[in-house]
């Protein structure tokens, strides 16, 4: 089972002290750790005030990947553009990709991430569409946040009998409050369970991540409860 810790914007209220981050992730009992690489300039220039403050510092990568791997995680990254595929493929060594569900319909950038050989995490939050790729696993996203966990589970519900009948794997990104949809999802049947972690509840996207001690909780539920 692969359990990805979603940093976010987190991190960036500690200045990128990526020691702390990946400390807590492995303690969670994480085996995956990820940041996001999009730019300000990606957004609607109505939102650039609010998002350059949590921009990845893209220089600090290599020290985000060796801070991984000296933890025994496996380190990713959110591409949002060519020049980020290109830095985590060529010029360093990031074990894997993911594309965000706003992305789901930039095949271009989809095609050079899978053209890659990385793995590929895709979250998307429509099915109807749902076109599968090899080297691609799906992990559906409600994009709320933070999601209501009624409708997070009603929603695992119909996207567990999408995957059953496609044969496909499939994985949950979770930006709930709490830690029942990641092990419902795991129940279900998804191989990867993808969740925000915070070290505090202020953090900035701390209203749809845990806590190191939830984020424990969590990854023991999710072990109990996946398909053998």
């Amino acid at each position: 089972m692969v359990i990805i810790a979603e940093f976010g914007s987190n991190p960036a209220a500690y200045g990128w002290n990526f020691e702390s981050w990946c400390r807590a992730a492995a303690q969670a009992g994480a085996t995956h750790a990820k940041v996001q690489l999009w730019q300000t300039d990606h957004f609607p220039e109505a939102e650039w005030e609010e998002k350059w403050r949590y921009e990845f510092p893209r220089s600090r990568l290599k020290e985000f990947v060796e801070t991984a791997h000296r933890y025994g995680l496996k380190a990713g990254a959110s591409v949002f553009d060519a020049d980020a595929v290109y830095l985590t493929t060529h010029l360093l060594t990031c074990d894997f990709l993911k594309l965000a569900a706003r992305e789901q319909l930039n095949f271009e950038l989809r095609s050079s991430c899978v053209e890659s050989g990385k793995p590929v995490y895709r979250s998307v939050s429509d099915l109807e569409n749902f076109v599968p790729w090899r080297r691609e696993v799906t992990l559906f996203a409600i994009q709320h946040y933070p999601a209501r966990m009624t409708g997070a589970l009603l929603t695992l519900l119909s996207v567990a009998r999408f995957f059953k009948n496609t044969g496909w794997s499939w994985g949950w990104s979770s930006h709930t409050r709490g830690w029942l949809d990641c092990a419902m999802a795991a129940r279900l049947g998804a191989v990867v369970i993808e969740k925000h972690l915070a070290l505090e509840r202020s953090d900035p996207e701390g209203g749809h991540s845990l806590l190191p001690g939830k984020f424990m909780h969590m990854v023991r539920r999710v072990q109990a409860w996946a398909v053998n």
